[in-house]
Parts: C-alpha cells; sequence; structure tokens
C-alpha cells in the first residue's frame, strides 16, 4: 500500500510516502553527526544529488555516513564527498553484521519445524507470550 498525502507533525503533507522515502535526507532540514542509511535504494547519493548534502556556506550536513546499504553511494560520489569533509564507512565492511545476522535468522527459521516454532515463538491466542 502505498500512502499518499499523508500529513505530519509540522503540518507538511507529503503527497508521495516513496517519494519521501527516497529522498528525505537530502531535506534542507535534516542534518546530523552520523548518517546510517540502510536498507536504502543503491545509488541514492549520485553525481545528481549529492551536493544537496551540503549546506548553502558548503559545510557537510552529516559528518559521517556509515553505509548500512549496499552502494548507497555511488563510487563517482566518494572522493567528492570525503574531499568536502564527510567521513565514509564504506558499504563493503559497514553492512557485514547486517548481512551475518540475517543469515543466521534464516539458518534459525530453517532449523524449527512449525510445531516448535508455533510452542516457542507464537504469541497465544489470550496474548501471552512463549517464554524463553
Amino acid at each position: 500500500m502505498k500512502a499518499h498525502n499523508v500529513p505530519l507533525p509540522s503540518g507538511e503533507v507529503v503527497i508521495s510516502g516513496e517519494n519521501f522515502r527516497n529522498t528525505y535526507l537530502l531535506r534542507d532540514d535534516i542534518s546530523a553527526d552520523l548518517l546510517v542509511p540502510c536498507g536504502g535504494r543503491p545509488e541514492s547519493i549520485n553525481p545528481y544529488n549529492f551536493q544537496k548534502l551540503f549546506r548553502k556556506d558548503g559545510s557537510p550536513r552529516f559528518k559521517y555516513i556509515v553505509e548500512g546499504a549496499n552502494l548507497f553511494i555511488t563510487e563517482s560520489v566518494r572522493p567528492k564527498l570525503q574531499e568536502r569533509g564527510i567521513l565514509l564507512f564504506k558499504d563493503a565492511s559497514t553492512n557485514k553484521g547486517g548481512v551475518t545476522s540475517s543469515s543466521m535468522e534464516v539458518l534459525a527459521a530453517l532449523s524449527v519445524d512449525e510445531s516448535d516454532f508455533i510452542k516457542n515463538f507464537r504469541v497465544k491466542n489470550d496474548g501471552s507470550i512463549p517464554k524463553m
């Protein structure tokens, strides 16, 4: 289900949830010391939009970017961000923990038969949670 015309607490109306998701970090009103994009789309930061990661005075809106998503920043843009003061932690190094834990989740799911899953992991009809 796609979200359209969603009001934010500020009063701003988000016309397209998908567009908002894809461009939120490029907004002028967003800044932080640390940006950790996870699950983003490949090439979200590219030669056409990377300038939006900088304020009008040229200072970076994020001091550090730790890519938790594959290929979030295009290779051609990486040196430009670093030259202008953003310290990057590349996806090939930083998202390995997520890949490893995801693999363990899949392995765990494959290791449990349906009756054990229902007994140990599913919330009961009365709302009680299985004890671990």
